[in-house]
């Protein structure tokens, strides 16, 4: 998938190994479960409310979870869905939410230089050097 090929793309020139990438950075799914109508993916935004208010709250508490767990200093959405779901899942946690463009390519942004502008907005939230 496009999506994943950019990201771990990303990480594996930025960082050249696994080891390094992990040794200062986790990624975690947010909602690790897939949907399918008709055979084409459908994401949690894309649910009827009445399906998506559980699924969040399980979702949610999980992401609690891994920052309760693990103590990040910084929680990155990749996409303006995982950010709004991460700010409202970790509201009053002692942590830093920020946020990059989602690598699809279903996004016209992304299709120019998704690499380029997510390494941006990691240097422009002090997270990553130039």
């Amino acid at each position: 998938e496009v999506s994943g090929r950019r990201l771990w793309g990303l990480f594996l020139q930025r960082f050249g190994t696994a080891e390094a990438f992990f040794a200062n950075h986790f990624v975690a799914n947010y909602c690790p479960l897939a949907f399918f109508d008709q055979g084409r993916n459908l994401t949690p935004d894309k649910l009827p409310a009445g399906e998506a208010e559980p699924l969040y709250a399980a979702c949610d508490e999980h992401l609690r979870q891994i920052v309760s767990v693990l103590r990040p200093d910084w929680v990155i959405g990749i996409g303006g869905f995982a950010d709004a779901r991460a700010s409202a899942a970790l509201d009053g946690m002692p942590v830093k939410i920020g946020r990059i463009l989602h690598p699809s390519p279903a996004s016209p942004a992304a299709n120019r230089g998704w690499a380029e502008a997510a390494t941006k907005q990691m240097v422009a939230q002090g997270l990553w050097a130039i």
